[in-house]
């Protein structure tokens, strides 16, 4: 097998179905990454034709090479740096008028392109038919028809990419080009002729670029590539002659007061629908434990293993490899549902519905599924936002995603709000977290949004609705399957250093106290001000690793047992008579009411971390996010403890 040396870049707008045909095209032969000095993804990979094998960029989801937003300055970047031998622009062939803007503005670029049609059973859907040839012969360049979410088109994808570069062609841009010659006031050929040379432009198109540096000439501009756009579809493309009409669902689903409505019962049905499918996949994660622990344990004392490595091998794995392959069951039910509304049209109303109520908080209405997502799992939560086109928005909506609480805490918090409070304190506490989670995604939008998100591209939200269509189930279950494998093995390798770690602070070293007991004690006297006793802090610290922990952690404290075995015990959350018995005796009302803050808002479990450095690969911004929580959680325990003080 030999390497082409040959680098192919995806260019597209968002929601073009990048994504599915970079994955379609490379399978396992990719990487994700950041593009140097950004937190834009950046993923590459490569496919083989003939024993050929050629590399694949896929270049951030742009509307245009103005090079406004982060993503177009990367796009942008990249196209003038001349590293791709060719450029495959992919639109959405039900909605031409609108996607072909990226193919107008690549017009007068010297590298040789190919266009890709996708969404062409849409299309035919919507009776729109595409005549590829005559584009072909308008533009200059290949034009290909296909469906991204259909696996058996790919290979002829393949072979058809690999003879657009061994035949490159580069696009005709005197049909684009006539539009500005015809302005007497712009003088264009003149213009044109004092531009300098460029690698990659023509004089003609680096006059387009100067004459863009002004809103007026940006404007002019993009009404004579609009008029192109046009003109090109004109003979090309015919359309039915009916005007769209809503659907009384849509009706309902797309009303003021309605859609909001139908949104929160749609996704909650979703929930509802994924955790069905995980629940199965979760009963039998738990089992492993039982069944592992034991045999491993046997064989690690027939060995004379060493104690501690031997509790890490027969403790630790087993556990770890539990949450893990339970969190990996929700993800893949959660994306089966959550990809089934996309794959049907309707994802995209959500986002409609709630962009007002987002915008509140910086956002775009897509983060309102992600958040929703996150009552079940937050790491769920945060593979949602992929679906968020802007960076700095997609990140803020992860940060905002660790405020809410998962599954397990809304279960975790008002069990130990019942037994310190009674069932009205229950109540209580469920209310009071559901306040304090709106106004903690507030202050965390107002303390990070200024450095993630541009306060011009915060607002607004102009989108065309696709319309509903048979859902594919193959590339449905296809996708979803990847993403969970994915997420498992990236989470599982970082989950179990971190337990290792922690494992190690929590192993008696020499004796019968551990490090973390040594250091809980000498810090008590800090821990205290926060309204933790040290027990109650070092069960807060374990409460990162998962929520499931806690109580074993800090029933192993009180009651001078094995904290290691305590931590990794990968059980339901229950609280056991022997515990609520034990828990108001140790400690008091005011601290209870400080603690269930603290462990409600404070950094959510290493899967979560896991999952957000996965889709920001920024240690400085996980670092920066994870002391924020921290802060916060202690500064929220600090005042509902010394307010608890007031009343009992």
């Amino acid at each position: 097998m030999k390497n082409g040396n040959k680098t192919i870049a995806l260019l597209g707008q968002p929601n073009s179905g990048k994504s599915s045909l970079f994955n379609g095209l490379t399978g396992s032969r990719q990487h994700v990454g950041n593009w140097p000095g950004k937190t834009v993804e950046h993923k590459a990979g490569s496919f083989t034709v003939n024993g050929t094998t050629y590399s694949i960029v896929d270049l951030p989801g742009s509307y245009s090479l103005s090079a406004g937003s982060q993503e177009e300055v990367v796009t942008t970047g990249y196209i003038r740096s001349g590293q791709a031998d060719l450029v495959a622009i992919l639109v959405d062939s039900s909605q031409l008028e609108r996607s072909l803007y990226m193919l107008a503005d690549f017009i007068g670029t010297r590298i040789p392109a190919v266009l890709i049609l996708n969404l062409m059973d849409v299309a035919e859907q919507k009776g729109i038919k595409i005549d590829t040839a005559k584009l072909s012969a308008q533009l200059g360049i290949p034009v290909i028809g296909f469906v991204a979410a259909e696996r058996k088109r790919y290979p002829a994808l393949k072979e058809q990419l690999a003879q657009a570069l061994q035949h490159p062609q580069t696009m005709n841009q005197d049909v684009l080009m006539q539009h500005y010659r015809a302005d007497a006031a712009l003088d264009f050929a003149a213009r044109a002729a004092k531009q300098p040379a460029d690698g990659i432009y023509t004089p003609e198109k680096q006059a387009i670029r100067d004459l863009e540096q002004t809103d007026d000439g940006l404007m002019l501009s993009g009404k004579y590539k609009y008029r192109f756009i046009d003109e090109l579809l004109t003979g090309a493309v015919q359309k039915p002659a009916s005007k769209p009409t809503l659907s009384r669902f849509d009706k309902a689903a797309l009303g003021v007061r309605s859609g909001k409505w139908v949104a929160l019962a749609m996704i909650l049905l979703a929930l509802g629908a994924a955790m069905m499918v995980a629940a199965p996949i979760m009963g039998a994660a738990f089992l492993i434990p039982p069944l592992l622990s034991g045999p491993l344990e046997q064989l690690m004392t027939s060995l004379h293993v060493w104690k501690p490595l031997a509790e890490m091998i027969y403790v630790v794995i087993p556990n770890v490899l539990a949450f893990t392959l339970a969190m990996a069951s929700f993800v893949v039910g959660v994306n089966l549902v959550f990809n089934f509304l996309e794959d049907i049209g309707y994802m995209a109303r959500i986002s409609f519905v709630f962009n007002n109520v987002m915008e509140k908080f910086n956002l775009q209405g897509k983060s309102m599924c992600s958040f929703l997502m996150s009552l079940g799992c937050n790491m769920a939560g945060v593979a949602g936002s992929r679906v968020i086109d802007n960076a700095g928005q997609r990140f803020l909506t992860m940060l905002l995603v660790w405020s809410i609480p998962c599954g397990t805490t809304l279960s975790l918090a008002p069990m130990l709000g019942g037994v310190f409070f009674g069932p009205m304190g229950s109540a209580l506490v469920l209310v009071l977290m559901v306040v304090m989670t709106i106004g903690s995604m507030y202050l965390a939008s107002r303390v990070f949004a200024g450095k993630l998100v541009d306060q011009t591209e915060s607002h607004g939200l102009v989108m065309e609705l696709p319309p509903y269509h048979k859902p594919k189930w193959g590339h449905i279950i296809r996708s979803s399957l990847m993403k969970a494998v994915d997420i498992f093995w990236r989470a599982f390798k970082m989950i179990y250093f971190v337990s290792i770690v922690f494992y190690l602070l929590s192993y008696p070293w020499g004796g019968n106290v551990s490090l973390l007991v040594r250091v809980g004690q000498v810090i008590s006297p800090v821990t205290e001000f926060f309204g933790m006793t040290w027990q109650m802090f070092m069960a807060y610290l374990s409460s990162m690793l998962t929520k499931e922990s806690l109580l074993g952690v800090i029933n192993a404290l009180y009651s001078n047992t094995d904290i290691a075995a305590a931590a990794f015990n990968a059980k339901s959350v229950g609280i056991s008579d022997s515990i609520a018995a034990l828990l108001p005796q140790v400690i008091t009302k005011a601290q209870a009411l400080g603690f269930i803050m603290a462990i409600v808002f404070n950094v959510p479990c290493t899967m979560t971390v896991a999952a957000t450095y996965r889709e920001n690969h920024s240690i400085k911004w996980i670092a920066l996010s994870v002391s924020y929580y921290v802060a916060f959680s202690l500064a929220i325990s600090c005042i509902f403890y010394h307010i608890g003080l007031l009343i009992w």
